[in-house]
C-alpha cells in the first residue's frame, strides 16, 4: 500500500535485559525479562497502530523485529488486503517467559475494515533476546494466527441491493437498473479521436480523462462515466469501436427514465471525498453513492450496510483454508416521499412544451405535501424549483393584498390605476401593455395586475408591513426540508422606494417556485403549511397562524376572478381554478429581461410556475399551467 511518511518516535529500538546469571523465568531476573519484553511488545503494538493509520508506514514496526524488511512488507500487505482504515492493538496481561531469551504476550487486535466494519482477533507476539537487545519475532502469525511465512488474508465485500425511493402511494420511483461504466484502458491505445468522442457524446472532459489514463498503471481500466445500458446501446455504433474504449456492466439505483424527477431524486456517482464522508464509515471510495437530491440526503438509509468475508488462503495454491471473518450486510430501507408519480409526469410534460428554462411545483394545500416539482425543458441536477431565488413579481400581490386588507382596506376600496407613479424620484410603471383605467377597486387592480394602484397605497403600511404579511404565508422562514430549498425573503425596506418595490414583488423580495406555490396554498387552505417531501423526516403542520377569515375570503375572490375575467383567463375552462399572474423584471448582462410567473390552486392542489426570460405570466407561464391542469382533475 502506498503511503506518505509517518514518523513514529521510539526512544530506543534496543531494550536491554537486567543483569542476571539466572536462565529461569522466576525471581528478580524473571521480572526484568517480563518488563523488557513487555516494553518491546508495547512499542511494537503502538508501531503497528501507526502503520495501519491513514498515511502510516510499516517501517517503524518492522524495525522492531528480527527481519525488518520482510515483516514490514507482510504487515503492509495485510493492511492492503483487509483495507483497514484503523486498528487497535492491545497487549493482554503480562508476558510469559519460557526462558531468559523468549517471552510471548497475546495481542487483542481490532481492525476497522473500511466499507465493512470491525474485525477482531487475538494474535501472539514473541519477543526474543539476541545479545543485549530484544526484538519481535518476524512471523506472519504475529499479525494473524495461521499466516506463517506464506499464507495471506483475502477479503470480499458484498453490497446489499439499494432500497427504492417511493412515491406517496408506495410506487417505486427508483430501482436497480442495468448501467454501463464507460472508460479507457491506460496506456497509449486510446487516440485523440477517442478522447474527443468522450467530450462530444458523453460530456466528459477528454483532456482530463487522457491525463488520468496516462498516470494509471499499464492495463488498468480508467472509468469515465456511468450511463444507462440503453444509452450505451445507442452510442455503441459510434464509440464502441474507437481505440482504447472499454466498458463494464453493472446496476445502479435509477428512476424509470433519465429525466424523471432528476433534481428531486438526485444522481449517483463514484464517491468523492465529500460524498464518501456523507455516506458514512461503511462506504468505500469505489462505491456508487448519492451525490445530489434524495439519493444524497438518504444515502445511508437507502444503501444499508455491506457485509463481507475474510478468508485465510494458502500462499501456494491460493485456495481458502478457512473463513476467519464473516459479517452479514443489512438491506437498505426505502424512503417514502409525498410525490405523486402521475402528477410529476404531467409537470414534466407541461414543461417540455417550453423552449425556455422553467420550473413547476405542485403541493397539497391542506398539508403542504409536495406532489410534483419539475425543471425543464431539459433535466437539470440543479433544483431551480426549490432553490431558485427569483423576484416573484406580481404573484406577490397576493401578499400585498393581504397586508392592505389587514390595514383596513377591502376588495371594494378605490385604487386608481395610472400609467406611472413616482415615489421619491423613482418612477414605477405597469407591465404587459396595461393602460391606465383611472378609477377602480383593489379587486380590479389585482385582476388586471396594476402596479401603480398597489404602489399608491405604500404609505398605509408600516415599515415592517410587507415583512409581517409575508410571514403569514410562510415566506422568510427556513423550510427545513430533507433537500435544500429556499423559503424566500422580504427584508425590511430601507426607504419608501424599496417598500414600493416590495409591494409588486421586486427589489429585495425573492422567493423560490416552491415558496410561491405555498403562498397560493395558504389562500386555498387558509393557513400556511410547512412543506413536506419526506413524511416523518420533514416537519409537518402550520407554518403560521391562520389568515383572518375576511382576508381569505377576499383573496379567494380576487384569484378566482383573475381567471374568469382577468390576466389568468388562459386557465378558464379547467375547473374552478384560481390564479395570479406575475412578470418580474431584472437586469442581466446590462439588459432588462423578464421572468414570467403564474401561481394558483384548484381543489386541494396549489401550484406555481416560472419561466426564465418569459414574456409575461399570462402569455408564457399560463399555457404551461393550462397543459398541466388539463392532465388531471
Amino acid at each position: 500500500m502506498k503511503r506518505t511518511t509517518a514518523i513514529v518516535c521510539l526512544s530506543s529500538l534496543l531494550i536491554t535485559a537486567g543483569c542476571s546469571d539466572s536462565k529461569s523465568g522466576g525471581g528478580k531476573s524473571g521480572n526484568d525479562e517480563q518488563k523488557a519484553s513487555g516494553a518491546i511488545i508495547k512499542q511494537f503494538a503502538d508501531a503497528w497502530v501507526a502503520a495501519w493509520a491513514p498515511d502510516g508506514k510499516p517501517d517503524a514496526a518492522g524495525a522492531l523485529t528480527d527481519n525488518p524488511t520482510v515483516f514490514a512488507k507482510r504487515l503492509d500487505d495485510t493492511d492492503t488486503a483487509l483495507v483497514a482504515s484503523t486498528v487497535t492493538v492491545a497487549p493482554q496481561g503480562d508476558p510469559k517467559c519460557s526462558d531468559a531469551n523468549n517471552c510471548t504476550q497475546e495481542l487483542a487486535v481490532e481492525a476497522q475494515l473500511r466499507g465493512i466494519g470491525a474485525m477482531k482477533w487475538t494474535s501472539t507476539a514473541t519477543a526474543v533476546k539476541t545479545g543485549d537487545a530484544w526484538k519481535i519475532k518476524a512471523s506472519g502469525d504475529t499479525i494473524y494466527p495461521g499466516l506463517g511465512d506464506n499464507n495471506y488474508l483475502k477479503r470480499v465485500r458484498a453490497l446489499p441491493a439499494r432500497a427504492s425511493i417511493l412515491d406517496r402511494n408506495g410506487v417505486a420511483l427508483t430501482a436497480n437498473r442495468p448501467v454501463v461504466i464507460v472508460g479507457v484502458a491506460s496506456g497509449a491505445k486510446a487516440t485523440a479521436a477517442t478522447y474527443a468522442a468522450f467530450t462530444k457524446y458523453l460530456d466528459v472532459d477528454g483532456a482530463k480523462l487522457a491525463a488520468r489514463a496516462k498516470a494509471a498503471p499499464a492495463g488498468q481500466f480508467v472509468d469515465a462515466i456511468t450511463i444507462r445500458a440503453e444509452e450505451w446501446e445507442a452510442l455503441r455504433p459510434t464509440m464502441g469501436k474507437l481505440p482504447g474504449v472499454l466498458t463494464m456492466g453493472g446496476t445502479q439505483s435509477l428512476p424509470p427514465t433519465a429525466t424523471f424527477a432528476k433534481s428531486l431524486i438526485g444522481t449517483m456517482k463514484t464517491a468523492t471525498a465529500d460524498t464518501l464522508k456523507n455516506a458514512g464509515t461503511t462506504a468505500s471510495a469505489q462505491d456508487q453513492v448519492g451525490t445530489t437530491g434524495l439519493q444524497y440526503a438518504f444515502q445511508q438509509q437507502l444503501a444499508g450496510t455491506p457485509g463481507g468475508t475474510v478468508t485465510l488462503r494458502d500462499g501456494k495454491t491460493k485456495l481458502s483454508i478457512k473463513t476467519v471473518f464473516s459479517q452479514k450486510g443489512t438491506a437498505g430501507k426505502p424512503v417514502k416521499t409525498t410525490l405523486d408519480t402521475a402528477m410529476q409526469k404531467s409537470a414534466e410534460a407541461a414543461l417540455a412544451t417550453s423552449k425556455l428554462p422553467a420550473s413547476l411545483v405542485a403541493v397539497q394545500a391542506s398539508t403542504g405535501q409536495i406532489l410534483a416539482a419539475a425543471n425543464g425543458p431539459t433535466p437539470a441536477s440543479y433544483n431551480r424549483a426549490f432553490q431558485g431565488r427569483y423576484a416573484p413579481g406580481s404573484t406577490f400581490k397576493i401578499v400585498t393584498s393581504a397586508a392592505l386588507i389587514g390595514s383596513g382596506e377591502t376588495g371594494a376600496t378605490a385604487l386608481p390605476c395610472t400609467n406611472t407613479i413616482n415615489v421619491f424620484g423613482k418612477t414605477f410603471k405597469n407591465y404587459d401593455g396595461l393602460a391606465a383605467y383611472g378609477a377602480g377597486t383593489m379587486q380590479k387592480a389585482f385582476n388586471e395586475s396594476c402596479n401603480t394602484a398597489f404602489i399608491s397605497q405604500h404609505a398605509r403600511l408600516p415599515k415592517d408591513g410587507m415583512t409581517k404579511a409575508a410571514a403569514m404565508f410562510g415566506i422568510g422562514r427556513d423550510l427545513n426540508l430533507s433537500i435544500n430549498a429556499y423559503g424566500g425573503q422580504v427584508p425590511l425596506p430601507k426607504d419608501d422606494v424599496a417598500e414600493a418595490a416590495s409591494m409588486i414583488g421586486q427589489g429585495t423580495v425573492t422567493a423560490s417556485p416552491l415558496a410561491i406555490s405555498l403562498v397560493a396554498a395558504t389562500v386555498d387552505h387558509g393557513t400556511a403549511m410547512k412543506p413536506v417531501l419526506v413524511p416523518g423526516k420533514d416537519a409537518a403542520g402550520a407554518a403560521a397562524s391562520p389568515l383572518p377569515a375576511a382576508t381569505v375570503a377576499a383573496l379567494r375572490t380576487f384569484m378566482r376572478t383573475t381567471v374568469t375575467s382577468g390576466t389568468a383567463s388562459v386557465l378558464a375552462g379547467n375547473g374552478a381554478v384560481a390564479a395570479k399572474t406575475g412578470t418580474a423584471e431584472l437586469v442581466s448582462g446590462g439588459k432588462v429581461i423578464t421572468n414570467a410567473w403564474m401561481a394558483g390552486y384548484r381543489g386541494d392542489v396549489a401550484f406555481a410556475v416560472i419561466v426564465e426570460g418569459g414574456e409575461s405570466g399570462s402569455h408564457t407561464a399560463g399555457p404551461i399551467l393550462k397543459t398541466f391542469l388539463s392532465s388531471f382533475k
